[in-house]
């Protein structure tokens, strides 16, 4: 069962969506990009996990920006 959903969390993934939003990418396609499963990445997208480091880089990588531009995106 995910974790309670922090604001942060929320933060993050409404930024990892509109950028994805912006590129054109449907989630499906954009978490094979980033390496991810689709399901997984739909909950980081929800806010639904506390998403570590390095899962911020490969969505980041995946988005074609850096990790510190994502989290700035995200107000964090």
């Amino acid at each position: 069962m995910p974790a309670k959903r922090s604001a942060a969390n929320v933060a993050l993934g409404l930024a990892a969506r509109s950028l994805r939003v912006e590129r054109g990418l449907a989630q499906e396609a954009f978490a094979g990009r980033a390496g991810m499963d689709r399901s997984n990445y739909g909950g980081i997208e929800r806010g639904e996990y506390n998403v570590r480091l390095d899962t911020i880089v490969k969505i980041a990588a995946a988005l074609d920006i850096s990790a510190a531009a994502l989290l700035e995106r995200a107000r964090l």
